[in-house]
């Protein structure tokens, strides 16, 4: 029988992972990294940590109004999480107090470039302008403008 993935597990190592590149790594290139899960395999050797960046669209390209802040690009934080990989991994495990000690790998979070391409797509939507006088057709038709205005009857089928 095969042994599931404890969500606590993953959990305490997320937030071990965090909580370090937070307090006790001094790279540059890791310092609008979010990590957003974590995947520890059943026995503990092995942690898929998935990571956000910040989009370098978010800040200013004034070095006066960003006081010198420099969005890194997702090569740049690539690098450097695979660069203070090898120094986390026995920390976190002493800090998620797991016996054995899990080889870190780090990867975009996809759920994050699936959301923001959503966004994309909302944008282009153009708005629907309603037409003066008109009334929706049904609880889900908010968007759409009935045809004959005249047909106020409730019907069978149409919520009262």
């Amino acid at each position: 029988m095969a042994r599931k993935r404890n969500p606590r597990v993953d959990k305490a190592v997320r937030e071990a992972v965090a909580d370090l590149v937070d307090s006790e790594v001094a790279d540059p290139r890791l310092a609008f990294v979010t990590f957003t899960e974590a995947q520890v395999t059943p026995d503990h050797e092995h942690a898929l940590v998935f990571y956000s960046t910040l989009d370098p669209g978010v800040l200013s390209s004034d070095p006066r109004r960003t006081r010198g802040d420099r969005v890194p690009t997702a090569a740049e934080v690539a690098d450097g999480l695979a660069s203070v990989a090898p120094r986390l991994q026995g920390r976190v495990s002493r800090r998620a107090k797991l016996r054995t000690t899990p080889e870190l790998t780090f990867e975009p979070d996809p759920v994050v470039e699936q959301a923001s391409r959503v966004e994309d797509l909302l944008r282009r939507i153009e708005p629907v302008v309603p037409v003066e006088g008109a009334q929706p057709t049904g609880e889900y038709d908010e968007g759409r403008v009935r045809d004959d205005a005249a047909d106020d009857e409730p019907t069978d089928d149409a919520p009262s």
